[in-house]
C-alpha cells in the first residue's frame, strides 16, 4: 500500500517536496517507487522542479510521472524518461500513461 505524501507535510519536507517551493502530491511505495501525480512550482523559471527530480533520481527512487503535461514531458525527456502505461486501480479504471526512466544495465 503506498503512502500519500503532500507538500506541507513532514514527509514531503523530508524528500524535498516542500510547500514553500511546490504544491502537489506523490505516492511512495515501500520498494522505493515514487509516483508523482501532481506538482506546481511556486516560483516559475527557477528550475525547482528539475532540481527536485534530479534529487529523487540521485536518491535512487524509481521515479514515475503520472500523466505529465507537455511542459513536464519536455523536462523529463531531458532525464531520459520514456512513456509507458500502467494500471493504477486506486485512481484509474484503465491503464494510464506513466513516464519512467529505464534502469541502466550494468555490464
Amino acid at each position: 500500500m503506498p503512502k500519500r505524501i503532500e507538500t506541507g507535510s513532514l514527509d514531503g519536507d523530508a524528500i524535498g517536496f516542500s510547500e514553500d517551493l511546490f504544491s502537489g502530491w506523490v505516492e511512495l511505495y515501500e520498494d522505493c517507487r515514487l509516483y508523482l501525480y501532481y506538482i506546481i512550482s511556486r516560483d516559475k523559471n527557477q528550475n525547482n522542479t528539475q532540481h527536485l527530480l534530479a534529487r529523487w533520481l540521485h536518491d535512487n527512487y524509481d521515479l514515475r510521472i503520472v500523466k505529465p503535461s507537455p511542459i513536464m514531458q519536455h523536462i523529463i525527456k531531458k532525464f531520459g524518461f520514456e512513456r509507458a502505461y500502467e494500471y493504477l486501480p486506486a485512481h484509474y479504471d484503465d491503464e494510464i500513461e506513466v513516464w519512467r526512466k529505464r534502469k541502466s544495465s550494468v555490464v
